[in-house]
């Protein structure tokens, strides 16, 4: 029986270009495809700035057919493009096809010189494979009949900020990226024979690596993972920072931290990680217990949840700035006692100046402020300084009392079962396996995040409105409660 050679389109090519097995997985196998709720919530976040840039754009006529209805959309498409440019200067999602692959633009504009290809983005920046997904899209708009004479990338103003709500002017920012493209396109036909080849042949055999997660996290690890033999339980991946060491023992020969000979090692941290490995004690400097003594009471242990969107949605905010919604304080006196203090805002409107005064009011003037990883509370603050000025030289001696325990634990302790992170969540299960985030409905921050949008969400129920303000409190606490327990290793 004859088969078809499934057509590609400017997503397949652009994954065919990260990985070949990924665009046969897609186009064979979309049952395998696992995307998380956090990698679907910004998905959202695209299509919600995409929708707002054709109003930015000026509006124009969509071409609402289908995505699943390659030919209805082109049908639409010619009936649009046979009326004049005056008639319809500006065309959203217009339908092309081009020697087998398939492309919907984000829009076209048509010019008196010719016409313009707009690709939307929500991003800050242009980037390479962005170039990549105009190049396809011009190949096969060219390639279709089209003058194509002009190529910008829409994308996000980082330097916005929403001063009156709704009005979103200036938050799309074009830059003309024609001669980028142009370089790319006399690549562009042998990429697109290279990948139909692939789609009409058999599974690729591919193992996984770091093109599994550049420039886009792919949805098939699992299933890929599956099928390869087990990693060795301490991989010399656990080696921080050692990107070109790493190709040089894969090299070598070498998987597994713990058969690396010491001398193939150039830093002491790369050893105590090495060492730690091949003995299963942990490292502990006597520094450690030292400087976690020193540190005065009452203690103040402080962690932050926060939400970013792309589209700014309250006033003096910008895109994908972070957002406190919910803070953890545990405050311990030299004694021991032990009292907690919580804030988590689920109104759905602007949580800044009422987080900014209830953190005021658990950090108290007096005593330390413990974090994990400073750069980040502080940098926080420093946004609500800004921010609230009224309240601006109070928050910012919050950051003057702060201490980080990352950088003590970093250079202090190590144990191998921390697989080469100092992330809290890595750190905590070797030193207090007791207090375990696996037990706990939300685990880590981007789960924490998905939930405070459906939490905030018109269309959540009380109850489970209920359900997930517990679990954010719960998860947010245990976060504080972590730092109490490591700084009395």
């Amino acid at each position: 029986m004859k088969t078809t050679t499934p057509h590609l389109s400017k997503s397949r090519f652009q994954t065919g270009r990260q990985c070949h097995k990924r665009m046969w997985l897609e186009l064979h196998r979309r049952d395998l495809v696992a995307w998380s709720d956090a990698a679907q919530a910004r998905f959202d976040e695209g299509t919600h700035f995409g929708e707002l840039a054709r109003e930015l754009l000026g509006g124009g006529l969509l071409i609402d057919a289908e995505h699943f209805l390659p030919q209805q959309a082109q049908t639409q498409t010619s009936a649009a493009l046979s009326k004049t440019a005056n008639e319809i200067p500006m065309l959203f999602e217009p339908a092309f096809e081009h020697e087998g692959v398939r492309i919907r633009a984000d829009a076209l504009q048509r010019l008196p010189q010719g016409e313009r290809l707009i690709e939307v983005k929500s991003a800050t920046s242009v980037k390479d494979e962005y170039l990549w997904d105009c190049a396809i899209q011009t190949w096969v708009m060219r390639g279709a009949g089209r003058p194509v004479t002009e190529i910008r990338l829409g994308h996000i103003d980082n330097g916005f900020v929403l001063t009156r709500e709704g009005d979103y002017a200036g938050l799309l920012k074009q830059a003309d990226i024609t001669a980028e493209v142009e370089n790319l396109l006399p690549t562009v036909t042998a990429i697109v024979d290279e990948l139909k080849a692939v789609a009409a042949g058999p599974e690729p055999s591919i193992a996984t690596g770091p093109h599994c997660f550049h420039p886009y996290d792919c949805p098939f690890q699992d299933y890929c993972r599956a099928k390869e033999p087990p990693a060795p339980d301490y991989p010399i991946e656990d080696l921080p920072y050692a990107g070109k060491l790493i190709d040089e023992l894969h090299e070598a020969g070498y998987a597994d931290l713990r058969d690396i000979p010491p001398a193939r090692l150039y830093n002491q941290r790369h050893h105590r990680i090495a060492q730690a490995a091949r003995s299963g004690e942990a490292y502990i400097a006597p520094q450690l217990r030292e400087e976690l003594a020193a540190i005065s009471y009452p203690r103040h242990y402080l962690d932050f949840e926060t939400i970013s969107f792309a589209v700014p949605r309250w006033l003096g905010t910008r895109p994908f700035q972070q957002i406190p919604f919910q803070f953890s304080c545990h405050v311990e006196q030299a004694d021991g006692q032990l009292e907690h203090r919580a804030f988590l805002d689920l109104s759905g409107a602007s949580p800044i100046a009422a987080f900014a005064d209830a953190l005021l009011t658990a950090c108290g003037n007096d005593g330390p402020i413990l974090v994990w990883n400073q750069g980040f509370e502080a940098s926080r603050i420093r946004d609500l300084a800004t921010f609230l000025p009224d309240r601006a030289d109070a928050l910012l001696a919050l950051n003057e009392r702060m201490i980080d325990l990352l950088p003590i634990y970093r250079a202090h302790y190590y144990h191998r079962d921390m697989h080469g992170s100092w992330s809290i969540k890595a750190v905590l299960p070797t030193i207090a396996p007791e207090l375990d985030y696996g037990e706990l409905d939300i685990g880590d921050g981007d789960s924490a995040q998905v939930a405070w949008r459906r939490a905030v969400s018109p269309e959540t129920g009380d109850a489970e409105r209920e359900t997930l303000r517990r679990n954010l409190l719960a998860y947010c606490e245990r976060d504080t409660l972590a730092m109490v327990r490591l700084a009395k290793v």
